[in-house]
Formats: C-alpha cells, structure tokens, sequence
C-alpha cells in the first residue's frame, strides 16, 4: 500500500499546546516518520483556535495559553481545521 506523503495518517503539520501554554507547530520532515516543532506565531483560522483552547483547559494551563494568544497570535483566517 502506498499512501500519499501528506494525509490524514501522516499530516503534514501538527499543533499543540505545552505546559506553560504557548502554542507549538510541527511539520513533517520525512513522510510522518519524524517532525519538526517549534513556538507558533500569527494566525489561526477560528476552530483550530478552539481545539487548542480545550488542549490548554486539559493541561491546566489556558490562564497562560490566554497570555500566549495575547502576544503571538491573531485569531480569524487561516490555519483552520
């Protein structure tokens, strides 16, 4: 089976929320065998932003995440889920 490099099993780009709520983006180096993840900054489309929130609500940590956006990111447009 040969699956297309970029797909829903190996996404190209993955988000994240750490422990101290900044929020984290991964691209794919090799076809979703590894990933490269560094700090995010700009813009993220409504939903995604959602989905992060909830991450940061599970990790305890959205007074910081709230801080984060407040800095570094721009909500409305894309990325988006």
């Amino acid at each position: 089976m040969t699956l297309a490099p970029y797909s829903a099993v190996f996404p190209q780009r993955l988000f994240a929320v750490d422990e101290n709520g900044a929020v984290y983006v991964a691209y794919t180096t090799s076809l979703g065998r590894s990933y490269h993840g560094f700090p995010y900054r700009g813009r993220l489309g409504k939903r995604l932003f959602a989905a992060l929130r909830a991450m940061a609500r599970e990790k305890n940590c959205e007074t910081d995440f709230n801080q984060w956006v407040k800095k570094h990111i721009t909500i409305g447009g894309p990325p988006e889920l």
